[in-house]
């Protein structure tokens, strides 16, 4: 468990997860599994969405556990036996323990930057209800078809996380996901984590690491 301890300790310190997703610009640039782990055989997972933000931080978690429900996965979010703040290694294994959870998943921020993309004038035609030199109306009408939208620029953030699943008894990694998400100034964390947590809940399936429970 050594390797878990050193691992959680630095947890809270990194404090990342301001928003994540993005409907339509989210992908996962890499997946790795360990091709020795055996389809779900961990029974319930603890989920950690590393953030120095505790609505952001429980928004995430909330909706990985329940995507991982609803494929038939025991799950609980840490920060309803952890609260908010700087998670203590001693504490978190306890509650490992304590909850039965025998893998845990984390999410952190390997890279973030800003992107600036300028799309050029346009010049829109209409067709005008009469011709050229049909009267003046046709004049002003062919005249009035024409409209220029001017140039503008618009800044995303370009924000690159890293999702891996331990099993708590060795701390062994057991899979791992990149994933690379566009997100709009104006982001609603709420509205953009949900396809994040889809695609790696789908990724996992995909691995064979954690697939829907068959009734």
């Amino acid at each position: 468990m050594r390797r878990l301890n050193l691992f959680l300790l630095g947890l809270a310190a990194i404090g990342i997860l301001a928003v994540v997703g993005c409907a339509g610009s989210t992908k996962l640039t890499n997946v790795w599994s360990d091709p020795t782990f055996k389809t779900n055989s961990l029974q319930k997972l603890m989920v950690i969405g590393i953030a120095q933000n505790p609505s952001v931080r429980r928004m995430f978690e909330d909706t990985f556990v329940t995507s991982l429900q609803k494929q038939g996965v025991q799950a609980v979010a840490s920060y309803t036996v952890l609260g908010d703040g700087q998670l203590d290694s001693t504490r978190v294994n306890e509650s490992l323990k304590q909850s039965a959870c025998d893998g845990v998943f984390v999410t952190r921020l390997v890279d973030k930057k800003t992107v600036e993309t300028y799309y050029a004038p346009t010049t829109t035609v209409v067709g005008a209800p009469g011709s050229y030199y049909g009267g003046w109306y046709g004049y002003y009408s062919t005249g009035y078809s024409y409209m220029s939208s001017p140039g503008y620029t618009v800044q995303n953030e370009v924000v690159n996380l890293e999702t891996n699943l331990y099993r708590a008894s060795d701390a062994k990694l057991v899979w791992s996901a990149l994933s690379q998400s566009w997100l709009e100034q104006a982001a609603n964390p709420s509205g953009e984590i949900a396809p994040f947590v889809q695609q790696l809940v789908y990724s996992l399936g995909e691995s064979k690491v954690v697939t829907k429970a068959k009734k």
